[in-house]
């Protein structure tokens, strides 16, 4: 029996007009995580990554946060999309 693989998500807040730029550099970069917006008009988007893909996507991170103001709040156990 093959053991699940639960996908870690990150939250992540970035200003609304930049979430595309952001949703473009995760593709660009190999796509190691999805990005969903937690709500249309708020500036908070989730990260959603495989346990195999979320270590290099905090690298990635690290790289965009030079040239692109975001912020990593952290780990979260559930979505919550409005």
């Amino acid at each position: 029996m093959k053991k699940e693989k639960k996908a870690k998500t990150l939250l992540v807040k970035v200003e609304k007009g930049n979430i595309g730029l952001l949703s473009a550099l995760m593709d660009g970069s190999g796509r190691n995580a999805i990005v969903r917006t937690k709500e249309r008009d708020q500036n908070l988007v989730y990260l959603i990554a495989t346990p195999d893909t979320y270590q290099n996507l905090m690298s990635i991170l690290e790289n965009i946060k030079k040239h692109l103001d975001i912020e990593i709040l952290g780990p979260v156990e559930e979505i919550d999309v409005g």
